[in-house]
């Protein structure tokens, strides 16, 4: 007797259990266990940036260097920073895409890092743009 009881308890607990505690409700509006909204690209900004040429071995590069922040309650992953360079007329010379990189993810409410490189070695970059973007 006590077996069935033991049993019929189990399986009225897995049935029950998962019923009460909203984990079966499929509404967008009645999120379980703490979920946060991701960040969204307008909660990304740029901080501050540098940019100046500097050689390596014989090689001239381009470098930008700064911070990207983050004022969302929750953590922005995915992200990418495209960096576009341009000469004295305006003209585009090349760009290069890369990822915070310190941490690899923007921390809610903080910031993260990033390092980008171009070669250049005529030294013809006077300006850049830098463009936030998160990948799906």
């Amino acid at each position: 007797m006590d077996k069935k009881f033991l049993v019929m308890f189990i399986i009225l607990s897995m049935v029950v259990v998962p019923a009460i505690s909203g984990c079966t409700i499929k509404n967008k509006s009645d999120k379980t266990w703490g979920e946060k909204e991701p960040a969204k690209l307008s909660d990304l900004y740029i901080i501050n940036s540098t940019g100046d040429h500097s050689d390596r071995n014989t090689t001239f590069y381009y470098y930008i260097w700064g911070y990207i922040g983050n004022k969302a309650k929750s953590d922005a992953s995915n992200v990418e920073i495209t960096a576009k360079y341009y000469d004295k007329n305006g003209t585009l010379l090349g760009n290069t895409t890369v990822s915070p990189y310190n941490p690899k993810i923007v921390p809610a409410l903080s910031k993260s890092s990033f390092y980008i490189t171009f070669e250049d070695p005529d030294q013809k970059i006077v300006n850049y743009t830098l463009n936030i973007v998160i990948k799906k």
